[in-house]
């Protein structure tokens, strides 16, 4: 999962990351309305974590654009504004929920899981592209009944490309998906290949479809 924290008080923001770091997700950081309101309209997240008092601008006001730009990013707001007129807007102008300050990390966690969920594919906690079918909770894969093992990232962009299906989807959208604000740090697309190398071969020791495609010097297909 990758999640962009749109926060401008630095010792929460840390926290927050390093919480969610622990648990496995690629976090990625905002300080001012003008930089959250860049990155998500720029890349991909599953959630965006908002607070209200932001350099620059409203929370609210960044919620709002974002939904009227039709992004499809969850957004959860954080905020010490604990009023119901704010929470009533909040949610009313785009927000998935609203969550006030302070909080524990493992309500915010949960919440944010509940919000992809009821997002996510009406409500399914499994995908199905052909005989590939991915539990979304246990972050499993089964083909024909037997589960695959695979590593976190291969399963990182197995169902990265299987949600993106029948599009091509770049190595560098791939890299970024996987290490968010970290891809410059890797040397080279080495590890992507070695990667999509190790899952073409699992897939055909299942006897799975040839889900993969190669398109040469750009990226990958998922076609099911």
């Amino acid at each position: 999962m990758k999640i962009l924290i749109v926060e401008d008080e630095p010792d929460l923001l840390n926290l927050v990351k390093r919480y969610f770091k622990k648990e496995g997700y690629v976090c990625e950081e905002a300080i001012t309305f003008r930089e959250g309101y860049k990155k998500i309209n720029n890349f991909e997240y599953d959630c965006a974590i908002i607070d209200l008092n932001l350099p620059g601008g409203d929370g609210l006001k960044l919620v709002e654009m974002l939904r009227r730009d039709n992004t499809q990013t969850a957004i959860l707001i954080v905020s010490a504004r604990e009023t119901i007129d704010d929470r009533i807007k909040g949610l009313e102008i785009g927000a998935d929920d609203y969550l006030t300050k302070p909080f524990n990390l493992s309500e915010l966690n949960a919440r944010i899981k509940a919000v992809l969920r009821r997002k996510t594919d009406n409500f399914s906690e499994e995908l199905n592209f052909g005989d590939l079918v991915f539990n979304l909770s246990e972050r499993r894969v089964t083909a024909q009944n037997t589960e695959l093992k695979l590593t976190k990232k291969e399963y990182d962009i197995l169902l990265y490309l299987a949600r993106n299906k029948n599009r091509v989807v770049t190595k560098d959208s791939i890299a970024e998906h996987l290490w968010g604000d970290y891809m410059d740090d890797a040397i080279s697309f080495d590890f992507i290949y070695a990667h999509v190398k190790n899952l073409r071969k699992k897939l055909t020791q299942n006897d799975c479809g040839d889900y993969l495609k190669t398109v040469y010097g750009i990226g990958y297909k998922f076609i099911s």
